[in-house]
């Protein structure tokens, strides 16, 4: 049996198996076939459970919104919960403070005693491993931060880390004080972990320092006076961990570019000696058993692949997934949607009905490539359908007409016109004023196409940096947002620069709507005057990366990688509302309209789940009223895994 949630961490517990967490809130324990042994019970409004550790025949764990749980290891019966909102000291909270999300990893345990940040991340919790008595609130060691992972490998000299890139060291001993602080990263350092063949910590990095930042990061080592002493930067997004082999001969590090590098650790110098690679999804998480050295790789759409110490296969779990990454209305009929999937393209129809709006499936196109990132309507030569692009360095035109480019047939369904390899990691697609050109921005620059057979026109770069957006304007110039924020407008004859900004933030994604361009990403929802800059932006309250939103019918709906959805007057930037202990993650959105101009919000999410809200606007306030779901079905991926050695 497999577990029926996406897993989201990953523990192996020496004689016991894979330990996971998944996003109900649930625990499991897998065999060596990767089949489950026994799981924990439900828990009432189950969120996803970043936090994880095990130790003295307890399973402790942390969910997103801050509660603390105790299970027993050998039956997985949860014995204890504390709540994030009541487990507090009042005298350290700021006016009308209430636990906020975050999907923060750090679970301290050290003699008896669990550390951990709570719902209110400038506090933390001391409690009791046994008993799970609170022994006491204290101010958090990471400041306003969350503890993002705590190292107690070392017998002495003990080191956390936090959300905004700070490495203290210092002991969980007495006052559990972390005097000695170094700054290795503007974002997230996920894990750090002790060298014991070289007395260091190896620690991981989200954005890069310094004029690396948003440039390049990987992992950087720390020698155990707090001294940074080497780095190897080989990723172009967040690196989630780095774990040793048992005999610290080897060290093994990956992340969101979904790649697996594998470290030699006989000699100090930093070498990775090989590289795995065709995951079927970003990784994120890795964790290697101590009894045989096998090595369990998550993969974040919840697939769990073994492998050998060498990196090779030996299986996978084969979790059925699914999920919506982008909603894009066909310019035929607003009413009919291509949703990207983990699958390929799903084509929804939008239909009224006695109680509102709803989604039927109308054809699904499925490509036998990696999950579709992104996806945008094309018609040109009197063909309409969609071009997508895929995880797996693709870019794919579709037919909606069934048409296989060749004549006017009147196929089944939607068939593949053509597909071309990319030569990096594709982040968004978009096609020209007249239907003729496709700009897509990867890792490699900004690369063009002709939408009519796929042949690459060009390739644009900044910089020599990855380009995370790009876009055409309605003249037909192209509009790049580099990973470092750094916005051009090329010339659409000559590519020559026809203006150049500096935002200095990450993008997610990046469209153009009457006439402006929206730019979601670090810092929020930001619109954008060619020739002038950032001219406003959303952002309140929204505690992550803003990775999607819409603009119309006088809102800006945003949605973050915090579980959010967050609402704004247009016109004002009046914040109007907060939606958060979602079903799910959001991912993809979409404005929609019922047959007497009510407006909706359709939500495309990790599950495959298409959420229908209707909006309610009310004077200085709106509300999101659910009216229905439905769930695409779920796949198992298709793996191809490749080896590459250095």
């Amino acid at each position: 049996m497999k577990p029926a949630d996406r897993i989201v961490r990953i523990v192996h517990v020496d004689g016991e198996g894979l330990l996971a967490s998944d996003t109900h809130g649930r625990v499991h324990l897998l065999d060596a076939q990767l089949r489950v042994v026994r799981s924990s019970p439900f828990v009432p409004q189950g969120r996803p459970l970043y936090g994880l550790a095990v130790a003295d025949g307890w399973v402790i764990g942390k969910d997103r919104m801050g509660a603390l749980f105790r299970w027993s290891l050998d039956t997985l019966e949860l014995v204890d919960r504390l709540d994030p909102a009541s487990v507090c000291d009042p005298s350290l909270l700021i006016p009308n403070e209430r636990p906020s999300p975050v999907s923060s990893r750090g679970i301290g345990i050290w003699k008896g005693k669990v550390f951990v940040s709570s719902g209110y991340h400038r506090q933390m919790l001391v409690v009791d491993l046994h008993t799970f008595q609170v022994l006491e609130i204290r101010p958090n060691i990471c400041g306003t931060s969350p503890m993002e992972w705590a190292c107690t490998e070392h017998p002495t000299r003990h080191a956390v880390s936090d959300k905004k890139g700070n490495l203290r060291f210092g002991s969980f001993d007495g006052d559990a004080d972390f005097p000695d602080r170094v700054k290795l990263d503007d974002g997230n350092i996920h894990r750090v972990r002790y060298d014991a063949r070289h007395d260091r910590f190896w620690a991981t990095q989200d954005f890069g320092a310094g004029e690396n930042a948003d440039i390049a990061n990987g992992v950087v080592v720390v020698s155990a006076s707090g001294e940074k002493e080497d780095e190897c930067l080989f990723a172009r997004d967040d690196v989630e961990f780095v774990t040793f082999s048992p005999d610290h001969l080897r060290a093994y590090a990956g992340g969101f570019d979904g790649e697996l590098h594998i470290f030699d650790n006989t000699e100090r110098a930093l070498r990775v000696t090989r590289t795995v690679t065709g995951f079927s999804h970003q990784l994120s998480d890795l964790t290697v058993s101590a009894d045989d050295g096998q090595v369990y790789v998550l993969c974040q759409d919840g697939e769990i692949v073994q492998l050998d110490a060498d990196g090779t296969f030996v299986r996978a779990m084969g979790f059925p997934r699914q999920a919506v990454w982008d909603i894009q209305p066909s310019p035929e009929d607003p009413g009919t949607l291509y949703c990207a999937t983990d699958t390929g393209v799903t084509v929804v129809r939008v239909r009224d009905s006695a109680g509102g709006p709803m989604t039927r499936v109308e054809a699904e196109h499925t490509t036998g490539f990696g999950f579709t990132r992104r996806v945008a309507p094309v018609r040109s030569a009197g063909r309409s359908g969609w071009l997508g692009i895929t995880r797996d360095h693709r870019v794919f035109r579709t037919d909606r007409d069934g048409t296989d480019g060749e004549g006017d047939g009147d196929g089944p369904g939607p068939v593949l016109r053509w597909s071309v390899e990319l030569p990096a990691l594709p982040h968004t697609v978009a096609v020209g004023p007249d239907g003729a050109r496709a700009l897509v921005a990867t890792n490699a620059g900004a690369v063009e196409l002709d939408t009519a057979d796929g042949r690459v026109l060009d390739t644009f770069t900044v910089d020599g940096l990855p380009v995370w957006a790009a876009v055409y304007l309605p003249d037909g110039d192209r509009l790049l947002v580099t990973r470092n924020g750094v916005i051009v407008v090329l010339d659409r004859a000559d590519a020559s620069v026809r203006w150049r900004f500096d935002q200095g933030e990450y993008p997610k994604r990046l469209w153009i709507q009457s006439g402006r361009a929206y730019l979601t990403g670090d810092g929020g929802v930001k619109e954008l005057v060619v020739g002038e800059g950032v001219v406003a932006r959303w952002l309140k309250l929204l505690s992550n990366t803003v990775e999607n939103a819409v603009v119309g019918d006088g809102l800006v709906i945003a949605s973050s990688y915090g579980m959010q959805l967050a609402a704004y007057d247009y016109t004002t930037g009046a914040f109007l509302g907060l939606f958060e202990d979602l079903p799910d993650y959001p991912k993809a959105l979409s404005l929609l309209h019922g047959a007497d101009g009510t407006p909706y919000l359709l939500v495309g999410c990790r599950t495959g789940l298409l959420s229908l809200y209707r909006i309610d606007r009310r004077p200085k306030k709106l509300r999101l009223v659910k009216v229905r779901d439905h769930w695409l079905p779920r796949r198992p991926a298709v793996l191809d895994l490749r080896i590459h050695d250095r």
